[in-house]
């Protein structure tokens, strides 16, 4: 493979791909076509090395009835569905709901983005890989980071490669892989080419029905996204984005051009860290959870930024949160958290919700802030819990949640009611009823979901673990010290 850098006593190239040393001293210059073919045989290996492991993918709407007409469900749905000899297995079959997806095992898992997938409960899903048509089950999927894994019979999958951990930098080429306009279900995924053009972008804000307060869909609308000038038509999301190594750099996503625009930004949801995470839960059956300091904080005046400060300054500390805890205080002003530096409060909302519940944030905190006097700065550790997501569709997860007689447990900050009742009780020390099996032991004990133990066996716990750790070494009957929706405190036996 030509390489285009070299130790230092070098020619350098003139002309259009003037990019730096790339022949030994007294060597003949390397000539613009020949710099240009060199570009052009690493697109081509890239592509050739990173298109096995991309697929094409179509979301199926069922029916409420055999042989109904499924245009009756909506603009999107599939009217061809039940021609005859025109199945999604068919060679002509052609949805009108597609994209790509990448594979992330051997085995037939799928990686692919959630919105792609619609409803979980009334869509079937297929996939397309080398020439061979196959129908997928949904393994996990969460909406909050717009990932979603899928699973299909074959043992034969390349797994793609993902980067490693070297900073993206604006300016990188990168190639783009996917399914445009549902083409891809002949075997062969479309490549488009461009750059990085920014990072840390939002996509377009998302309209929302009457009635509906979250203003944030998922965990990009605080501003993680790669952009990148490759075309990316309808069908590339769930695709690859990929650098000159063949390897995973970010998983595209495509979404309506905003008002005034005639098209959307290409974007793609960057591979790091938190993407491993989120990941490797989903390939296990398992539903992502997110990280939750318990602050509300406020931009700083427009006259302070002006003069080069910046941070999320602190206006609330919720009581028996980690930013308690920590000793946080009101006025406040947080300026990185883990060495990263906060320049808006989304900024802090991304950085803690990437991170994992019970992990640690370090916070660099001015304390007492004033704009005209010198920050006296500290750091401060804080052991997160657990974040509520509100999201118009759940996550959804194939792998059992742990339980305990019929009831199971969550951070008591998981509550879509913790900013209304976690002053009421120490929700430091208790965890939240998520759900409760109808007729189960807990039911008959009287336990519901929705409300807060505070006490089991006269013990505090502060975690699902730390509940399910006291559970183990029950046999008999236990009692329950709870905290309801209402307020006041309930005592409940519950039996083997």
């Amino acid at each position: 493979m030509f390489l285009l850098a070299v130790p230092s006593g070098t020619t350098h190239v003139s002309g259009p791909f003037a990019w730096g040393p790339v022949v030994a001293a007294g060597a003949e210059p390397v000539s613009d076509l020949q710099a240009a073919i060199a570009l052009e045989q690493l697109l081509v290996d890239a592509i050739a090395d990173a298109q096995r492991s991309v697929v094409a993918v179509a979301r199926v709407r069922r029916t409420e009835k055999p042989g109904e007409d499924p245009a009756a469900h909506g603009p999107l749905a599939i009217p061809q569905l039940f021609a005859d000899g025109n199945s999604p297995g068919h060679p002509e079959f052609v949805p009108n709901e597609f994209g790509a997806g990448v594979a992330v095992s051997t085995d037939g898992l799928i990686l692919t983005t959630a919105h792609l997938l619609g409803d979980f409960e009334s869509s079937d899903y297929y996939v397309w890989m080398q020439h061979r048509p196959f129908k997928a089950t949904l393994v996990a999927a969460d909406p909050w980071y717009d990932l979603a894994v899928l699973k299909i019979d074959a043992d034969d999958l390349v797994p793609i490669a993902f980067r490693d951990h070297q900073p993206l930098k604006k300016g990188q080429i990168v190639i783009a892989l996917g399914n445009p306009f549902s083409i891809a279900r002949d075997g062969e995924v479309s490549a488009s080419w461009g750059i990085i053009s920014n990072l840390g972008r939002r996509p377009a804000n998302i309209e929302r029905p009457a009635g509906e307060t979250t203003s944030r869909a998922t965990l990009h609308h605080y501003g993680t996204l790669l952009q990148t000038d490759a075309r990316l038509h309808i069908g590339y999301s769930g695709g690859a984005l990929i650098n000159l190594q063949g390897k995973l750099i970010g998983l595209t996503t495509s979404h309506a051009a905003g008002s005034g625009f005639d098209t959307a930004a290409g974007l793609a949801i960057p591979i790091d860290d938190n993407f491993r995470r989120v990941v490797d839960q989903l390939k296990q059956g398992l539903k992502p959870d997110y990280g939750f300091l318990g602050v509300e904080a406020e931009q700083l005046a427009e006259d302070v930024r002006r003069k080069g400060r910046h941070g999320a300054l602190v206006r609330r500390v919720l009581l028996g949160t980690p930013a308690e805890q920590a000793g946080l205080r009101v006025g406040d002003l947080i300026t990185q958290i883990d060495g990263q530096p906060l320049h808006a409060t989304d900024d802090m909302i991304r950085l803690i919700a990437s991170k994992s519940p019970s992990s640690t944030a370090v916070l660099t905190v001015a304390r007492d802030f004033q704009p005209g006097r010198q920050d006296k700065e500290t750091k401060l550790s804080a052991t997160l819990t657990k974040r509520y997501l509100q999201s118009a569709r759940p996550q959804y997860g194939t792998a059992p949640e742990p339980e305990w007689r019929g009831m199971r447990v969550d951070f008591s900050t998981a509550s879509p009611d913790f900013a209304f009742l976690g002053p009421l009780f120490d929700p430091a020390n208790s965890v939240y009823v998520a759900d409760v099996v109808k007729d189960s032991a807990a039911w008959d004990a009287g336990v519901r979901s929705g409300a807060y133990v505070t006490r089991i066996a006269g013990q505090t716990v502060a975690s699902p673990a730390d509940f399910y750790k006291v559970v183990a070494g029950i046999d008999g009957e236990a009692g329950l010290e709870l905290r309801s929706k209402q307020g006041t405190t309930l005592v409940r036996t519950v039996s083997p």
